[in-house]
């Protein structure tokens, strides 16, 4: 890979070099961990506001693909008309708690977006901590390209809440999977995340909106282990599958019997 590519639409050009440095060094190590091909690189800095119009766009896009052979009701018909001014909503308020946000372009392509305030909440603004979500933002870009869009980013129709969206889920667990083991690599050394400290304005954010991140943490960890399992299992060749392979992908069932998913992964 020759070139990366890092749009900063903020104040914070440091910042913006910064993760240009990562994303060329974490390149290299994000394909050899997953296996996978990444595309260019694509990280977006981006103000609240910006955000909220990036993914409102995006889940316009993503409506009107998901719905366009459907024959929807017309209760469902406003819903679907009212999810990008939802999702614009739901940016606004909950930008300070998402350590960044992936969507897809107009033509596909996977791209991820940070709001630099986000990662000073979050505390994770630091040297070692950014590469961690560097590492993960490529690992689901790699995700994106693996499978053609058609898994990750997950469908938005019909809506389903993150609990029970296993897709998301799995995507997530891939990419902590990945950063797990190609941040070591990157950085020389192991991530301390005892270290990490969130300042009182997260956690007060995260009560107005809200958000207990417990059950997050729970099903992070739990789909983590399970690409774990399944990567020690069969292999990277096997496991990679799922991104090609329509119907594979796991479900909330087979998170909490990893086993029987497994024995479906091509040999």
């Amino acid at each position: 890979m020759s070139s990366t590519y890092v749009h900063n639409e903020t104040p914070h050009r440091e910042l913006a070099e910064r993760i240009e440095e990562l994303v060329t060094r974490a390149a290299p190590w994000v394909e050899k961990v997953t296996g996978l091909v990444l595309p260019l690189p694509s990280i977006e800095l981006v103000s609240v506001e910006g955000l909220a119009t990036a993914f409102s766009a995006f889940m316009r896009r993503s409506v009107e693909r998901d719905t366009a052979d459907l024959e929807l009701t017309e209760w469902q018909k406003r819903v679907v008309a009212a999810l990008p001014a939802v999702a614009a909503k739901a940016a606004r308020s909950a930008w300070m708690i998402d350590e960044s946000l992936l969507i897809a372009t107009s033509v596909g392509r996977p791209k991820t977006l940070i709001v630099p305030e986000a990662l000073e909440h979050l505390g994770l603004a630091a040297p070692d901590f950014l590469c961690t979500v560097v590492v993960r933002a490529l690992a689901q870009q790699a995700q994106v390209s693996a499978c053609d869009g058609a898994l990750v980013p997950a469908p938005v129709w019909p809506i389903i809440p993150p609990r029970r969206d296993a897709i998301s889920q799995f995507s997530e667990g891939h990419a902590w999977w990945t950063s797990e083991r190609a941040t070591p690599q990157i950085l020389g050394r192991a991530v301390d995340h005892s270290r990490r400290r969130r300042p009182w304005t997260y956690l007060r954010t995260r009560v107005l909106v809200n958000v207990s991140t417990a059950g997050a943490r729970r099903r992070r960890v739990r789909a983590t282990a399970f690409v774990n399992e399944a990567v020690n299992a069969v292999g990277l060749d096997a496991f990679n599958q799922v991104w090609r392979t329509p119907g594979l992908a796991p479900t909330l069932d087979d998170f909490r019997r990893p086993k029987e998913w497994i024995s479906r992964l091509p040999g």
